[in-house]
């Protein structure tokens, strides 16, 4: 479903990151899990296609990307952005089944922080959280 360069490139939008300096071993060993537990939830709920929105971000395009934490999962390769639609298709399913997202350790931005003036995603995460029902959190 979602290739490591698809992750790492925003679906091709930024192919530059592929080859960052910032790309460890330890920091692609992170991708690779991401991407394994965000992958199965996607295949489990039947979604065969999607677009990436923010994989990997270097710590400089983080500094500059408006509304990003300053230590953002992202820059760890822990943590992937997503496109929904208006509806918030993907973003309701993934809150549908809060039991797919807790047996992948996996946690999911609250929707409501996730929609922009021109796009809308879903942010789903490794973060270290305190364990609640839900597996949402707000940022």
């Amino acid at each position: 479903m979602i290739s490591l360069n698809d992750y790492l490139s925003a679906s091709g939008r930024y192919p530059e990151r592929v080859n960052s300096a910032e790309l460890t071993a330890e920091i692609l060993e992170n991708a690779q899990n991401l991407l394994e537990r965000v992958n199965d939830v996607l295949t489990k709920l039947g979604i065969t296609s999607v677009s990436i929105s923010s994989g990997f971000r270097p710590t400089t395009v983080n500094a500059a990307t408006p509304g990003a934490a300053k230590k953002s999962l992202h820059t760890q390769c822990l943590a992937i952005d997503i496109i929904d639609d208006k509806a918030q298709s993907l973003g309701k399913a993934l809150l549908a089944h809060p039991n797919l997202l807790r047996s992948n350790g996996l946690w999911l931005e609250n929707l409501m922080s996730t929609v922009g003036k021109k796009s809308t995603w879903v942010h789903i995460d490794l973060g270290t959280r305190k364990d609640r029902a839900s597996r949402t959190f707000m940022p």
